[in-house]
């Protein structure tokens, strides 16, 4: 045994099955949230905001997904090992890198292993510790490109097709379409219908979340002139907009929760008029940065965004 193959035995060569795990938990966790829901709006207001949003696009993610797959897949046959630990030192790097932006940013979860909230700065560390480790294990390595046992390359390629080919299936088969007046629907493969709302489309139309408002909010709020906010409970910025709003303007103030709204966001309302609240229906399941504002006149959408007129 030489010394580069002894170096190998006892380098990478066991830490290559803990980065290949962690790639297969992260594509296949990704992979069942691209499958079954959209992807979750990025946080706003950032320098970062255009580079996360640029991460953010579905495809670019469905070819991270495969390309994690094959690179893991790779590691485990231990085809050009060398190459294959500076990959890695490079991936977890740029990993690393993007997990700390997303915590610079606010987002509350980096996404990196899906649907599975991890907040962005344990990924950040967790990256950092393997890079660490991909460091000290380097070794001695050969860094010629000879070319891989046959059948070992064959292998890899078969196993990946296999798993390849129904995983970006069941990605694209996320069923999307367009709808009407919400915004766009997507039907996950649970056949649960989770909607993102697209605002910008309903200016000079009827306020389309009339239908899914309880009866009570809505025969109020279909007369006259209303600043309605969609908010969730336990949303700070929800808060400072209708604390905002509740002492700038002579306009009546709503608030539609897209949760329960059993907890309250404690603003501060006029003592001479409260405002309505009222809570869209548990089903579909509602994506949007809250707060947003819509000014609404006898039902029909005047202005949307944190920016709409507020006379």
């Amino acid at each position: 045994m030489n010394e580069t193959d002894k170096s190998w035995r006892f380098g990478f060569v066991h830490l290559r099955f803990v980065v290949a795990l962690i790639l297969l938990l992260a594509a296949g966790l990704k992979a069942h949230q691209l499958a079954t829901a959209p992807l979750p709006p990025v946080v706003q207001g950032s320098i970062f905001t255009p580079l996360l949003e640029l991460l953010n696009n579905r495809y670019l993610l469905m070819a991270v997904v495969l390309g994690e797959i094959l690179f893991a897949l790779v590691l485990i046959a231990g085809i050009w090992r060398s190459w294959m630990w500076l990959l890695s030192l490079l991936g977890f790097t740029i990993f690393m890198f993007i997990s700390l932006i997303k915590g610079l940013s606010g987002e509350s979860s980096c996404h990196c292993f899906g649907a599975v909230s991890t907040n962005p700065w344990i990924t950040t560390g967790l990256d950092f510790v393997i890079v660490i480790f991909l460091t000290l294990f380097r070794e001695r390595v050969d860094w010629t490109f000879a070319l891989p046992d046959c059948k070992k390359l064959v292998t890899v390629l078969v196993v990946w097709l296999a798993i390849a080919v129904p995983v970006l299936f069941a990605m694209l088969s996320l069923k999307q379409q367009s709808h009407a007046t919400l915004g766009t629907e997507f039907t996950g493969a649970d056949g649960k219908v989770t909607i993102m709302l697209e605002p910008e489309m309903w200016v000079d139309k009827r306020f389309p979340l009339w239908d899914h408002v309880d009866d009570q909010a809505r025969s109020m709020l279909e007369k006259g002139k209303w600043n309605i906010v969609i908010a969730r409970t336990q949303c700070e910025d929800c808060k400072r907009l209708i604390e905002k709003l509740g002492t700038q303007t002579t306009v009546p103030l709503a608030i539609l929760y897209l949760d329960d709204g059993t907890t309250d966001i404690g603003y501060s309302e006029p003592q001479d008029r409260a405002a309505v609240k009222g809570s869209l229906k548990i089903e579909p399941h509602w994506v949007i940065l809250t707060p947003y504002l819509v000014q609404c006149q006898d039902g029909i959408c005047l202005s949307v965004g944190e920016n709409a007129s507020q006379g």
